[in-house]
């Protein structure tokens, strides 16, 4: 796929009245950019804008057995992006890099503005993500209720990111719980300085800051930023009424991270807090009345030492999550003969899910046998604290979830109904694993982890690699793993909920996995072909109840079956390619809002001292949960996202950049978790900002 042929496929989906215009709009974007990726003037290239496939591939990835392997080795199917490389790329959130990586997909929820969950191989039973895990630094990223991070972290910034490997397949045998469908493994930046500030579409402001500094014998980094917007501008159909509405999706994130380290000791300290307004909020339009803020704090202290030749370390963590959540969930005079007092007020409703956190402590321990065989092993303690949440409303909630009528009508919003039932939850695992070179071209890496969950039950999940390299160029990996995910807080104790309500006989769900792949690194090209099944055991997902409420429960899931491909081509220096290519030949039907086709194409061209990329990513066909004419589920057909960026390094310490997402201003739209948006989730046009960069 090059841009050529994206663009081709888009001009076949323009009807004729729209073609000449729109074509020119096109080709003059296009121009624009090769004339910006080809002009430069003479200078020293520098570090910063060099890029070549030989550093690609001398990466190591730590994620997969918390040890360092390179791609050729590493028993799992995993795909690397440097700082260097997302430099180059003008993307900002972690879930927009996802879509450039094999059997990743990410998209917009009406849950929230902000909330773009990310999945892996076609599966994505609940809109929080909980089979996902996403570890910073070796910290779980994850809201304590839910279990996954789309909630209480809904974006993750891309610019404090050294190093983040996506890892396809089960986890579980080093990570435990909710590392199911794979694990994000993200390395932060280190001894950095530098500053920027950037503005663009909707005014847009952004300002980043990492500085780095040693206070005597402490070391001491900070990282900080803020992104503010006034939002796009909609016209969508009124999800309380049969007309259009006009709205908007203004937000606000902040991050800032400080860490502090001497001699084999350090801490971390993180804080991310998001605001967001209107828009969809729990899959409805409340302009003035939809708000969502939240925030997620944590701590982390760090030992490492040695024992008996053992390279050991511990961490401590503590973290807590709060986000508050406010909407409407019907519209005017719809509960007018059903209430008491009668009123035909709309019912609005306000929660906070405040106070919920966890500790963690984790001791891991690596011990090299011999020059062909090493041990890790390793203890893991949680504990999870959920508190009861009130929700205030101004109808009873719990009355309407229960189908309990008349509903009582209280004329303003009063804390009266739990939604969230309290609770705790104590987890202990520990986990081994062995590598050994069997022989001189054949690894083998086995493991196992048994996990304890209090009212839970225990689990024990194993994991086999064997790795075998035909030579030095090509190697073969064939992959087994279990993994399992308990079911989360809100799932198990959500309750007087009109929406959506928990289920505390759930039981763990799991998954059998095996991949076998192809990996190859020549001098200027290299690849890796991988063909994966997913066999579910009582799977979690959403399902209708006599109160014509969703429920979380146990139900049968189909097995998932696919093809992932990746290419990385060096033309020359000025020029590298990256493009992946999934096909998902078999999935479970709950998954019918996944695509089953993704691809993604990046081309960066480097020359001196100015750097163009751009990136295009494709999904298939998707399905909704309204229905057709003809009964059948509505389909939102095909679309390809092109962005692109064009750098200018002036000297070595200054950099300005301009890029631009979705540059053809598509109409993009997202499934919908319900049968209400009959036509999807209006994503935003096209975005341009402008950047520039100081290295101090």
């Amino acid at each position: 796929m090059d841009l050529g042929a994206l663009v081709s496929s888009y001009n076949k989906k323009m009807n004729d009245s729209q073609r000449p215009f729109m074509l020119r709009k096109k080709q003059t974007v296009l121009l624009c950019i090769m004339l910006f990726a080809n002009c430069a003037l003479a200078a020293q290239s520098d570090d910063l804008f060099s890029m070549s496939l030989k550093e690609l591939l001398q990466v190591k990835v730590t994620g997969s057995t918390l040890s360092q392997e390179n791609l050729l080795t590493v028993p799992a199917a995993v795909t690397v992006f440097t700082h260097k490389e997302i430099n180059r790329m003008g993307l900002d959130y972690l879930d927009e890099l996802a879509n450039l990586v094999p059997g990743f997909q990410s998209y917009r929820s009406a849950q929230s503005p902000l909330e773009n969950p990310i999945s892996s191989r076609g599966r994505l039973n609940s809109l929080e993500a909980p089979e996902l895990l996403v570890m910073v630094d070796g910290q779980r990223v994850d809201g304590p209720r839910s279990n996954g991070t789309t909630v209480a972290y809904p974006k993750y910034a891309l610019s404090y990111i050294e190093r983040v490997e996506f890892i396809r397949g089960p986890g579980s045998a080093v990570y435990g719980s909710n590392a199911m469908m794979g694990v994000i493994n993200i390395i932060t930046r280190l001894n950095v300085n530098e500053v920027s500030i950037a503005a663009g579409s909707f005014n847009r402001k952004k300002l980043n800051i990492q500085a780095a500094s040693d206070l005597g014998p402490v070391h001491v980094e900070l990282f900080g930023q803020t992104d503010i917007d006034n939002g796009d501008d909609y016209r969508l159909p009124d999800t309380f009424s049969s007309d259009d509405i006009n709205t908007d999706d203004p937000r606000e994130m902040n991050d800032i991270t400080v860490k502090a380290s001497w001699n084999n000791s350090s801490i971390n300290i993180q804080h991310h807090r998001f605001v967001v307004e209107n828009f969809y909020e729990l899959a409805g339009i409340s302009n003035g009345a939809n708000r969502r803020e939240g925030s997620l704090d944590a701590i982390a202290l760090k030992q490492n030492f040695n024992w008996l030749n053992i390279e050991s370390w511990i961490q401590l963590e503590h973290k807590e999550s709060n986000v508050t959540l406010s909407g409407q969930l019907t519209p005017e005079g719809f509960l007018a003969s059903l209430s008491t007092p009668t009123s035909n007020d709309a019912s609005f409703v306000k929660a906070k899910f405040h106070n919920y956190s966890e500790s963690r402590v984790h001791w891991h321990n690596t011990l090299s046998i011999n020059d062909k065989s090493d041990m890790q092993f390793g203890i893991e303690i949680r504990h999870v604290n959920a508190p009861q949440t009130i929700a205030s409303n101004n109808f009873d909630i719990g009355d309407l979830a229960a189908g309990n009528f008349p509903i009582a009508y209280y004329g303003e919003l009063l804390p009266t109904t739990q939604v969230q039932e309290k609770s705790k939850r104590d987890i202990s695992g520990q986990y081994l694993q062995f590598q050994h070179a069997i022989f001189p071209m054949t690894g083998i890496t086995l493991g196992v982890r048994h996990d304890d969950f209090n009212e839970l039950g225990s689990h024990v999940t194993p994991r086999l690699g064997v790795v075998q390299n035909l030579n030095n160029q090509h190697s073969i990996k064939l992959l087994y793993g279990e993994a399992f995910r308990v079911p989360s807080e809100s799932e198990l104790h959500l309750s007087n909920n009109p929406v959506l309500l928990g289920n505390p006989d759930l039981k763990p769900e799991i998954v059998k996995t095996w991949d076998l792949i192809w990996v190859s690194q020549l001098k200027e090209t290299a690849f890796s072909l991988g063909y994966f099944e997913n066999h579910f055991t009582d799977a979690i997902a959403e399902a209708p109840t006599n109160l014509g409420i969703p429920q979380f429960q146990n139900t049968k899931q189909d097995p998932a079956k696919g093809f992932e491909f990746e290419l990385s081509h060096q033309f020359s220096w000025k020029w590298l390619i990256r493009a992946t290519y999934t096909n998902i030949i078999e999935s479970p039907d709950e998954s019918f809002r996944q695509a089953t086709e993704l691809g993604s194409i990046i081309a960066n061209y480097q020359y001196e001292k100015w750097n163009g990329s751009i990136i295009g990513a494709w999904h298939g066909e998707r399905e909704l949960v309204a229905l057709d004419s003809n009964g059948h589920r509505k389909a939102l057909s095909d679309n390809t996202i092109v962005n692109a960026k064009i750098g200018y390094r002036y000297n070595p310490d200054w950099e300005g950049s301009f890029h631009a997402k979705n540059i053809f201003n598509k109409d993009d739209y997202a499934p919908a978790l319900g049968a209400a948006l009959t036509e999807g989730i209006a994503n935003r046009g096209r975005e341009l900002l402008f950047t520039v960069k100081w290295t101090f």
